[in-house]
């Protein structure tokens, strides 16, 4: 007779090999299947939650940027204060090389986009001990010869259908390994993605004369990858860099003027943490729940205010980001300067102007480069918060809090005072 289950400890082996049932088992069907259940409990591990530990953390962070825009110079600086061994991917033949006498990295130069190269390629710098792996740029592995989308069209090609829905079945597994090697690769990973373009005409008030400007859109890649990534930014052709999404509560909503060693820095702390002996740390056994013993603790603070690190308000990331033309300084500024009106008339105006003056301008088109702009308008915005807060005081029934509009975004912000 095949043995279905190994025999315990306090059953005797005859048992399981004759087939007689034992006295205090039914040998009716509903015995059978409470003993295979009592079994299959007793079998299962141990389920166990541990304390929460952050060791060697290993980056992944992501840059998307138009052409021009420092994706290249920024990922080898960042790299380099991070800390080598550096290795890198260039899929933009020899770009990354040009930057060979300022920065110690070396380099793979492909002219095939295929991502289960690059899942080896991960393998490989891993096994030679590279601390970090600069990809510049991911959108190839996209877009580019033996791309994803390339496989798209030869795999619907071959099924001799004109529908593409069939062919990303075979497409989509390779994908999401891509991204299964880059999240869990043992280095720190550093890419960069092309953005989709698009010119605006820039007026000088002073000549009167109006150039075009390339401003970055969405990135050059599939749906959704940035959520696989600790940072994301976009870069502008100031070289600024504005942080878009952040695991890293210091860095949410800011924004880094040709970053470097400053942004490595908060990095760097932020991967660190504090040591932890894991010998001390004991498991939590935990036994299943059945419904109606489910309890909900409170939320601990400590030293009077909550756990949760202190951000840049998302209000303020989001003007941010929209200031990345001429025409968006321009929108959010004057939003701004009709909020401050609304919740302190005159008054507030004239210290909107003097916040300009201060910034070296009397009118918000005068700004040439965003990121002075940006210290404009957080200026602005935190006056704008002080008298939001003024008016809770006064009367906490006004509605003072962005509205969320169905796409996600904020609604203006001449929206927001007291009618």
């Amino acid at each position: 007779m095949r043995m279905l289950w190994p025999p315990s400890e306090d059953t005797p082996q005859s048992e399981h090999v004759s087939g007689t049932p034992s006295p205090d088992r039914s040998p009716s069907g509903n015995g059978s299947r409470a003993n295979h259940a009592t079994a299959t409990r007793a079998a299962s591990p141990a389920l166990e939650f541990r304390k929460a530990v952050k060791r060697d953390a290993k980056l992944r962070l992501a840059v998307c940027g138009p052409s021009g825009s420092g994706k290249t110079y920024t990922l080898l600086k960042l790299a380099t204060e991070l800390g080598g061994p550096i290795a890198a991917v260039d899929t933009e033949r020899g770009s990354a090389s040009k930057y060979a006498d300022i920065f110690e990295f070396d380099v793979m130069e492909l002219g095939s986009y295929d991502p289960r190269a690059l899942i080896s390629i991960i393998d490989t710098a891993a096994a030679n001990r590279y601390q970090v792996l600069c990809i510049d740029s991911l959108s190839h592995f996209w877009m580019g010869k033996d791309g994803e989308l390339d496989q798209v069209d030869r795999a619907a090609r071959r099924m001799q259908t004109p529908n593409s829905f069939a062919a990303w079945k075979q497409v989509t597994p390779i994908h999401n390994a891509l991204i299964d090697k880059i999240i869990s690769a043992p280095l720190h990973v550093l890419i960069s993605l092309r953005s989709k373009t698009e010119w605006v005409l820039e007026r000088d008030d002073k000549s009167g004369k109006t150039a075009p400007r390339k401003v970055g859109l969405a990135p050059v890649m599939r749906d959704g990858i940035e959520y696989e990534f600790d940072v994301c930014g976009d870069m502008d052709q100031e070289n600024t860099l504005v942080i878009t999404k952040s695991r890293c509560p210091r860095l949410a909503g800011g924004v880094f003027p040709q970053p470097g060693k400053e942004l490595a820095e908060v990095l760097k702390e932020w991967l660190g943490g504090a040591p932890v002996d894991l010998s001390d740390v004991e498991p939590r056994q935990v036994v299943p729940a059945t419904p109606g013993e489910a309890k909900t603790e409170e939320p601990k603070k400590t030293a009077g205010r909550s756990q949760t690190a202190a951000q840049i308000p998302q209000e303020l990331a989001s003007i941010s980001k929209r200031m990345c033309s001429p025409r968006g300084v321009v929108k959010e500024l004057d939003e701004l300067k009709t909020a401050i009106e609304q919740l302190a008339g005159s008054t507030g105006v004239a210290e909107y102007a003097r916040i300009l003056r201060q910034h070296g301008v009397d009118r918000p088109r005068e700004f040439k480069l965003a990121q002075p702009a940006r210290l404009c308008a957080k200026d602005a915005f935190a006056l704008l918060e002080e008298l939001r807060s003024n008016a809770r005081e006064n009367d906490p029934k006004l509605g003072l809090e962005p509205e969320s509009r169905a796409d996600g975004a904020d609604q203006p912000l001449h929206s927001v005072g007291p009618s």
